[in-house]
């Protein structure tokens, strides 16, 4: 007799019993681990050769590259001082697509990692709101707001590489002004200038038809 399967069965999840994991956790602290949001012809293997190289990164023959599939892929360190040099040199591209790099963590959130560093410009505040309060607001409104730099009319964030990027808003201040800025950000190179994602350029949007 042949039993069908019932939405119990497949909702079986089979039970591990607690354990002791510390080991392999502290194996990965000197790792950072990073994912390509652009899936077509990107080769996961020639990333890992090219980065490391000394005109990208310098630390060649100190670190060591892991394909994990599915776009994702390791980086082993030998030095804390290397890692920490690579995290500054973000925001990271290979054949000018950004790619999310972060130190590693101990999740199984599909999405991990997927957040990328800029520097975005603000064009358009008012001289007399340029304040730390209107660049946080923005920068809040970007993705998670790091810095500002006001000077430079600036806001450092880190942006969720999964999402559209965001290059025009309106700021209302509590007076009842309302100014509309564009963002512009730094060291961005391929993107949809359709549905403002990273993951793609305009030619192969699939948000849009043939008219």
């Amino acid at each position: 007799m042949v039993r069908r399967r019932t939405q119990e069965d497949e909702e079986e999840i089979i039970r591990v019993p607690a354990f002791d994991n510390s080991d392999l956790i502290a194996k990965f602290k000197r790792t950072l681990t990073g994912r390509l949001f652009h899936p077509d012809g990107r080769s996961v293997d020639a990333l890992l050769k090219h980065m490391p190289k000394r005109r990208i990164w310098d630390v060649e023959g100190r670190v060591r590259g892991t394909n994990l599939g599915n776009n994702k892929f390791l980086f082993d360190f030998d030095k804390d001082e290397d890692l920490e040099k690579v995290l500054l040199k973000r925001p990271c591209h290979f054949n000018k697509w950004s790619f999310a790099l972060e130190r590693w963590t101990p999740t199984i959130k599909e999405d991990f990692p997927n957040t990328i560093p800029f520097w975005a410009y603000v064009v358009g505040v008012p001289i007399h709101y340029r304040k730390l309060e209107t660049f946080e607001s923005v920068g809040k409104a970007l993705g998670a707001f790091d810095k500002a730099d006001m000077e430079g009319s600036r806001v450092g964030v880190f942006l969720n590489g999964d999402i559209p990027l965001k290059f025009e808003c309106k700021v209302g201040f509590d007076n009842g002004d309302v100014a509309k800025v564009t963002i512009q950000y730094e060291d961005l190179y391929r993107h949809c200038f359709s549905c403002k994602r990273i993951s793609h350029e305009e030619g192969t949007c699939p948000e849009l038809n043939e008219e």
